[in-house]
């Protein structure tokens, strides 16, 4: 399994959100473009997938931008990907109805490994993540 881009800049942008949470300013797409080294548009597209999941929110304004909703220790890793990365599904069949699910070997496998995947990454907080790249 190979993670996207849209997986590591949605981290990236939630890292420097984390970093700037108890502050009082927002901060808006060419911050975080310069921060991360990813192209605003790209960033916004990404920014508008956590945004529908609630992760971070929007000000409008000279002094707005995205701010996250919830403090860094409370948003898990894998709640970010899943937001960015269509819920990590590894392959197509665990979401949809499977015409060979009866007869296939690997289901379970697939099934069991996405759940090992998932818990991995939920126990994971964004604050953990952030103090382990100070």
């Amino acid at each position: 399994m190979k993670m996207s881009s849209k997986a590591r800049y949605g981290l990236y942008v939630a890292v420097e959100l984390a970093k700037n949470y108890n502050k009082d300013e927002c901060l808006n797409v060419a911050m975080l473009s310069q921060a991360t080294g990813v192209s605003e548009k790209y960033l916004e597209q990404i920014i508008a997938l956590m945004r529908r999941a609630d992760i971070v929110s929007s000000t409008r304004g000279a002094a707005g931008g995205y701010r996250l909703t919830s403090s860094p220790e409370q948003i898990s890793v894998g709640r970010i990907l899943r937001a960015v990365e269509d819920n990590l599904e590894i392959v197509d069949c665990l979401s949809t109805d499977c015409a060979q699910r009866g007869k296939c070997v690997a289901h379970n496998l697939w099934g069991k490994l996405y759940d090992n995947i998932n818990a991995y990454l939920d126990t994971i907080s964004l604050e953990q993540l952030v103090e382990d790249n100070i």
